[in-house]
């Protein structure tokens, strides 16, 4: 292949991942928000106990916003990981490249 070939063909893969890793980061961002969310609803919700003596709480809502924070977290860990690996892997690809 010829040398503009390949550039078209780095530059097309190149725009794919650039696309995946913004979606994934914007979809950790956002379990992350709603994993606030649930908390912060959690926290301001009105907790009583009725006259028959059942308690009424929103306590399902502690587990279930930290459960969207961890996905969260681990969704942008993983994408911030794999570019930082892809772009080291790269630099060291340029350098070796410059070597021959």
């Amino acid at each position: 292949m010829n040398n503009m070939t390949e550039k078209l063909i780095n530059d097309g893969s190149e725009t794919k991942r650039a696309r995946m890793n913004l979606i994934s980061s914007l979809t950790g961002g956002a379990l992350m928000l709603i994993g606030f969310v649930c908390l912060v609803i959690k926290g301001l919700s009105v907790e009583y106990i009725d006259e028959t003596g059942l308690l009424h709480e929103n306590f399902f809502l502690i587990p279930v916003g930290f459960l969207f924070l961890l996905c969260g977290a681990i969704i942008i860990l993983i994408t911030g990981s794999c570019f930082l690996w892809k772009k080291h892997r790269q630099q060291v690809q340029a350098g070796l490249q410059k070597q021959v």
